[in-house]
């Protein structure tokens, strides 16, 4: 019973409308390329499943030595060919909705990222202030990043280890690391502060590597703040592909396992009867 409410609950809670605007403006418009990929895919399947059969048959696996037996194993035929239909049924209904979302996908995107934003920003003048901020955050760390590596290397070299030979190596190794990591100096320390802040609650540095943390600075660097949006939503397209495909390429790995049981059945249930019921058989009548 409790499984029924639940399930109940979510149906109330599901917006329809939502799903109506999908339908109507994604799929509607594409359903040539979706009922395409059904007919396709029932085609490739009738043709296997008529050539598995014919195979089936001239390898006599369809034959049996009791008559009733013998017909009986017969209902493989159409068992085969609706099983295999099945499958390539649904392949084509699936491979139609990918086509669908990779088509649609910019569209997609750009809708689920204007919502997002107009929830975060009252206006478009609010969300532009907001980018231009991020990056001139960005200038500053970078900015401080410079100071900070002078400040690393003055108080490294400072400090005395008591061996001329350390000191000389302690001194060599400051200064590779402000001639090669000045920028990144102190941006680790803001992203060592921003994870340790999480600790005993969240690991943040697994929601948030420092590489993409790193990255992220650089592209506000790099990037213009009007320009900023296109390549957000380039990213998302990408992030969005990728999802997609993961979730198609796994509902075609299933199956696939579906249809490779439907065609070792007859296989498997041949076997069995040539090696233990068919000596049998034969022993009795004779």
């Amino acid at each position: 019973m409790d499984y029924i409410s639940y399930s109940s609950e979510l149906f109330k809670d599901i917006d329809w409308s939502f799903i109506w605007s999908i339908l109507r403006d994604i799929v509607l418009p594409n359903s040539g390329t979706l009922i395409f990929n059904i007919i396709l895919f029932l085609f490739l399947g009738i043709i296997i499943a008529i050539i598995y059969c014919i195979v089936l048959w001239r390898k006599g696996i369809f034959k049996r030595t009791p008559k009733y037996y013998n017909w009986a194993v017969k209902l493989y035929i159409p068992l085969l060919i609706v099983g295999i239909l099945y499958i390539f049924g649904q392949w084509g209904f699936i491979r139609g909705i990918y086509k669908i979302l990779d088509n649609e996908k910019t569209m997609i995107v750009k809708g689920v990222y204007n919502s997002s934003i107009q929830q975060i920003f009252k206006s478009e003048d609010t969300k532009n202030k907001f980018v231009l901020s991020a990056q001139m955050l960005a200038m500053k760390v970078k900015s401080d990043s410079k100071d900070y590596a002078i400040f690393f290397e003055k108080y490294f070299k400072k400090y005395d280890t008591g061996s001329s030979f350390l000191n000389k190596t302690k001194n060599k190794l400051a200064d590779f690391i402000v001639y090669n990591y000045t920028d990144d100096l102190y941006t680790l320390t803001m992203y060592a502060l921003i994870t340790s802040a999480g600790r005993g609650h969240i690991d943040l540095s697994e929601a948030l590597p420092y590489d993409e943390f790193s990255a992220a600075m650089g592209l506000l660097l790099e990037v213009g703040y009007q320009d900023i949006e296109k390549v957000v939503l380039h990213k998302l397209s990408e992030w969005f592909s990728m999802g997609i495909t993961s979730q198609y390429n796994g509902i075609v790995k299933s199956l696939l396992i579906l249809l490779f049981l439907i065609l070792i059945l007859p296989l498997l249930e041949y076997f069995i009867y040539k090696k233990w019921i068919a000596p049998k058989y034969i022993a009795k009548t004779t």
